[in-house]
């Protein structure tokens, strides 16, 4: 099945007119069933359960579009086998994955990242990101998360580019450019995916799935523009959130998604809600039934129904009885087969497939990019002279992320903690003579009449930050505190090094440490 060839270029155009020949030849149900994601057994899916069970029949119907996670390679290539040679038409599935930053390589959390300030490494990072991701079989990244994020209790502000709209809108440009690369038929680009349309980062108190209120005021000066941003640089699709604005859920919320995305931002592309955003209408109390969230779903102006129910259960019912026009239905599914022509599935459904896929993950240039993000990445909030070291100088090492590989962070796809390098490796690699000590109490400690210069590694562990993890308080867990003041106790300089996945409170504690240094969640690297 490997097949490294470029597919031949076409136009827009072209593409748009064998989508409409394929599309004459499609049943209603054809039709829906390219409005559908489907689910397929995966460890990685957050929210309601929801049964894979029939997903190979409905592939064999004709009845899905795309599948949501699968990660498994053989099981990628058994489904698009499955699609292309037992379908009565055989169109190709799209593969999406929430690939945020790092395949199999991690890269800093994107909160770290939008402290590069700098456009053009992001854009190399997310062209390195999808170059692994692409040769693993996957079409289609979840990503920019382009929230506007203001509470740092919530947890996915570890996804986010921060609280500045000017920021985020020119981070998400380089975002879109790097996992596209301006035609996403090229061998190695995906599909990127703008979320969540719109406000979610705005959820009060932080707290995950809250409600959110926002003025129309904050919504067009805060929050659109780094959607406009991506859009602007020809974003393949846009996710709706899970919240409401103004009293409407927004995956559908026709305001939103068809007076401002389609009608003011000029959204060519393909609206996928957030995974079953669309049936959870009911729990807003804003639909008596399924059939009725399909209704208003697709009123709305959704394309493409993320694991939901509603539209593969009700859609073609709305059609027969006049609700909903085959005409509106043709021009969703118009978008979905565009979108499979532009990433060059005709061509060779099976164009991102390997026999050897490893050789392509964890490169050394990937990984020298990584370390170069960290590098640019990391933020030094205090140094009184201590920094940098002085060249063989023995340094103390205590604190329970000195030899973490606990530090790649939520939402980091197939990434594995035991590729991490951390900081105990780093000194042992570079030969530099140091003395750990491996607390096992909060005693005082001693090092070495040697040692100049202790360093303290805390923070918080992977899973205290990103989806379902909003926090009620800021601060390092009490045992560290107390570790640090024990650190500064000995008289020696303290270098304070934090690993977490938002910014923590560190007032208290600044006076203990003679430099201090922000590492967020840094990666493989």
């Amino acid at each position: 099945m490997q097949n490294t060839a470029k597919p031949p270029h076409k136009t827009t155009e072209e593409n748009m007119q064998k989508a409409r020949q394929l599309l004459s030849q499609m049943t209603l149900e054809e039709k829906i069933g390219q409005l559908q994601q489907a689910p397929y057994f995966s460890t990685v899916v957050t929210g309601h359960k929801v049964d894979h069970s029939g997903t190979v029949e409905a592939i064999k119907a004709g009845r899905v579009g795309s599948v949501l996670s699968v990660y498994d390679e053989d099981d990628l290539k058994m489904l698009q086998k499955t699609a292309v040679e037992e379908s009565r038409l055989g169109i190709p599935l799209m593969f999406m994955f929430d690939v945020i930053h790092g395949y199999k390589t991690a890269f800093p959390i994107n909160l770290a990242l939008s402290n590069s300030w700098d456009p053009s490494l992001i854009e190399r990072i997310c062209e390195a990101v999808a170059y692994e991701a692409s040769h693993a079989g996957l079409h289609v990244t979840f990503s920019p998360m382009v929230d506007l994020v203001r509470d740092p209790r919530w947890g996915r502000v570890m996804e986010s580019n921060g609280e500045d709209p000017y920021l985020s809108s020119e981070l998400t440009r380089a975002y879109v450019r790097g996992y596209q690369q301006g035609d996403l038929s090229k061998p190695h680009a995906m599909a990127a995916c703008l979320k969540h349309f719109a406000g979610f980062g705005f959820v009060e108190a932080g707290r995950e799935y809250n409600h959110v209120e926002l003025t129309e005021r904050t919504l067009r000066n805060m929050v659109f523009p780094p959607f406009q941003a991506g859009i602007d640089e020809d974003v393949s699709m846009v996710m709706t959130a899970f919240n409401t604005i103004h009293d409407r859920p927004a995956t559908a919320n026709r305001w939103l998604l068809t007076d401002v995305l389609r009608g003011e931002m000029q959204f060519k592309g393909v609206i996928i809600s957030d995974y079953t955003s669309s049936d959870e209408i009911l729990e807003h109390r804003v639909a008596k039934d399924l059939k009725d969230v399909a209704y208003q779903c697709f009123d709305a102006g959704l394309d493409h129904d993320m694991v939901g129910q509603s539209y593969q259960k009700h859609l073609a019912e709305l059609v027969e009885e006049g609700r909903v026009n085959e005409h509106d239905v043709d021009e969703r599914v118009l978008r979905i087969l565009n979108l499979k022509f532009q990433l060059g599935l005709f061509d060779n459904p099976y164009r991102n497939f390997y026999e050897d896929s490893a050789q392509y993950q964890l490169t050394d240039r990937v990984k020298a990019l990584a370390l170069e993000a960290v590098e640019k990445t990391t933020v030094l909030l205090k140094n009184e002279g201590v920094l940098p070291l002085k060249k063989n100088q023995k340094v103390g090492l205590v604190g329970p992320f000195i030899d973490s590989q606990d530090v790649i962070g939520e939402w980091a796809a197939l990434c594995k903690k035991e590729d991490v390098v951390t900081l105990l490796d780093a000194f042992k690699r570079a030969q530099h003579p140091y003395e750990w000590i491996q607390e096992s109490s909060l005693k005082t400690f001693a090092f070495d009449d040697t040692v100049e210069t202790i360093i303290v590694a805390l923070g918080e562990a992977g899973n205290e930050a990103g989806e379902g993890h909003s926090k009620a308080h800021l601060r390092l867990p009490k045992a560290q505190e107390t570790l640090l003041k024990h650190a500064k106790a000995t008289g020696k300089n303290v270098v304070l090094v934090i690993f977490a996945g938002r910014p923590l409170i560190l007032s208290e504690l600044e006076v203990y440490a003679d430099a201090i240094l922000y590492a967020y969640q840094p990666g493989t690297m």
